[in-house]
């Protein structure tokens, strides 16, 4: 029995050091446990401080969030007659809300990467990476913080090309994609919405690198959940949702 026990805690270990080596914040784009005003720049275990915090964490922006927040008010969100080209079918939100602030603390431009603790802030996000260049203008990116399933239909207010978020799975990466990961749930609602079943920046970028398209410096610069086209014919992410 001890040798069995042995052995099960050996393959265990081997395919968790095989998950590990697959994915994760390190040498991922949000690993800064190297960085010179890292708390401790010889330990990989700080990686997570720059965001939380287990303790008097921010109840808002995040889970346990340790990061400067960013505010909720002053927001241009995409909308018609606002953002070149808009379309939609809905009305937007007043502002940011749920992960997308907490990604927001940092990709607007004007919040210092190392905003958190005591650290003195000294980096910043800018060009392409700064979503809207500490002007709050969300009008060039992916309308985000609505209700996916609620536009769902035919109605006036609904979009006929968006699918079904409960029963259409998401499409993916073939077997020529190797590294894909999965998740537990593989529908539109389980892989790519928040857990109000809200469109947030998380639903196409995975921040952990846990899920999905595994970073790439080459092919997957942006953590984009799903990553890759099907006969090259359009974004597989794209059109999981949009029915073109």
């Amino acid at each position: 029995m001890k040798t069995l026990n042995l052995l099960t805690l050996t393959v265990v270990a081997g395919s968790l050091l095989t998950l590990t080596a697959q994915a994760g914040i390190l040498g991922s784009p949000h690993d800064f446990h190297s960085r010179s005003w890292n708390n401790d720049p010889s330990d990989p275990a700080t990686v997570c401080s720059v965001c939380h915090t287990p303790h008097h964490a921010d109840t808002v922006s995040g889970p346990l969030w340790g990061h400067t927040p960013i505010s909720a008010s002053g927001w241009q969100m995409y909308a018609n007659g606002v953002s070149p080209g808009a379309n939609i079918k809905y009305t937007p939100a007043a502002a940011p809300t749920g992960s997308s602030l907490a990604c927001l603390s940092c990709h607007d431009g004007s919040i210092a990467v190392n905003a958190y603790g005591s650290v003195a802030s000294s980096e910043y996000i800018t060009n392409g990476a700064a979503i809207s260049e500490g002007s709050k203008n969300l009008t060039h990116s992916h309308p985000i913080s609505f209700n996916y399933q609620a536009l769902v239909g035919t109605g006036p207010t609904q979009d006929k090309w968006l699918n079904d978020s409960v029963n259409t799975l998401v499409l993916t990466p073939d077997a020529n994609s190797p590294g894909f990961i999965a998740g537990n749930d593989m529908h539109i609602k389980g892989f790519l919405l928040d857990q109000q079943g809200n469109l947030e920046c998380s639903s196409c970028h995975d921040v952990h690198n846990q899920e999905g398209s595994p970073y790439n410096i080459v092919n997957n610069p942006h953590l984009v959940k799903i990553n890759g086209t099907a006969g090259g014919v359009g974004s597989l992410l794209c059109r999981s949702c949009h029915n073109k």
